[in-house]
């Protein structure tokens, strides 16, 4: 391909979340599935039960990395990238440790740490990249969701604090966390039935954040 710099064009932000991932964590019953299945043309990549009250979801049960490998290559597909724009992974917790598994089965290693120094993190890091950024590269929107935990973090001054963060692993956050362009935290109202979603916090008591300037 001939390149010419005379002919860029400035880049224009998508209006919709084609291309990106989103990645929405928090605890049960927040509404964060019914929130990823109004995407349109939603398909849930279930690692986990958790669809059986949401009436009409086009789903498909994930078992293994393998058989996400599988997904992977049919989305591909011109047929299916016509059927479906929107990509759920529900959730990214189980998915992790599928990945991780898998990794380490082609390694022939108990743990990524086995695998030589920063060879296993790096397998996965690379594995969960091409899958997903290549989704996004397709042009499908990706949904990441998740569980959340409360965390004690001490500061440079011996100060105590609770943060709330995906129930992952550090160095697996990281690697999830580190893709998402919009980051989010779902939670419900103390004292009304009804659920928000935080995606900038002022203390950064809560970790959510984005890459878009007005979000």
């Amino acid at each position: 391909m001939a390149i010419n710099l005379l002919n860029i064009e400035p880049h224009k932000v998508s209006k919709d979340l084609s291309g990106y991932i989103t990645y929405i964590y928090g605890a049960p019953k927040t509404g964060k599935t019914t929130l990823a299945t109004q995407m349109p043309g939603a398909l849930l990549l279930a690692f986990e039960p958790g669809y059986n009250a949401l009436p009409g979801v086009m789903a498909q049960d994930i078992t293994t990395w393998g058989e996400m490998r599988q997904v992977y290559r049919e989305l591909k597909k011109p047929e299916v990238k016509a059927a479906y724009k929107s990509i759920i992974v529900d959730t990214i917790d189980i998915a992790a440790e599928k990945c991780n598994k898998y990794i380490c089965q082609q390694k022939d290693v108990e743990s990524l740490g086995d695998a030589g120094y920063g060879k296993g993190w790096s397998a996965y890091k690379q594995e969960f990249n091409e899958v997903f950024r290549g989704l996004t590269q397709l042009g499908y929107a990706v949904f990441f969701i998740g569980h959340d935990k409360e965390v004690t973090v001490t500061d440079e001054n011996d100060n105590e604090r609770r943060i709330i963060r995906p129930a992952l692993s550090a160095s697996t956050k990281t690697v999830i966390a580190g893709m998402a362009d919009i980051y989010g935290y779902a939670h419900q109202v103390a004292g009304k039935d009804m659920s928000v979603l935080t995606l900038r916090h002022p203390d950064a008591s809560i970790e959510c954040g984005g890459r878009f300037k007005y979000i």
